[in-house]
């Protein structure tokens, strides 16, 4: 991996982060940005993505914005229609060597939602931008059309 500096300027789009780079070290990544095009979701060109990493005591903070147009085809008329995507994502990241059994099997709470990495690991920024733009697909099944139901 290239150094922090690099990272934080470098004009290529950056899709897996090795955690040490964003936790450890006197210089830890804090940014990063990716331009991503996806086989799996029609899109309007690249998605634009925005990454910024805070490390925790125990884990890794991950805020992003991902900008795009994503091409849909809507579930009554078949008619391919665009959506703008400004998104917001905040996820939280637990290093699994600081997980105790009693972590693991007790109930859950509201802070307790957050995803298990390997401290020697990789983020998929690529993946993590997928999913959150699925989950905004499966949001907008109709068109703009009065018949289509749009209200």
């Amino acid at each position: 991996m290239e150094n922090s500096q690099d990272a934080i300027n470098a004009k290529n789009s950056v899709e897996r982060l090795k955690v040490v780079a964003a936790t450890r070290g006197t210089n830890p990544i804090t940014r990063v940005e990716g331009n991503y095009e996806f086989e799996n979701l029609k899109t309007e060109g690249p998605v634009s993505c925005h990454w910024r990493f805070q490390s925790e005591l125990v884990g890794l903070t991950v805020r992003g914005q991902v900008n795009g147009v994503m091409k849909l085809e809507c579930a009554r008329c078949l008619e391919p229609y665009e959506v703008p995507v400004n998104l917001e994502v905040h996820e939280r990241y637990v290093f699994e060597s600081s997980l105790t059994r009693q972590d693991k099997e007790r109930e859950l709470q509201s802070d307790d939602f957050y995803e298990v990495v390997d401290e020697e690991g990789e983020l998929d920024l690529k993946d993590l931008a997928f999913q959150f733009l699925t989950l905004e697909s499966l949001s907008h099944p109709y068109c703009e059309r009065p018949e289509c139901g749009f209200a």
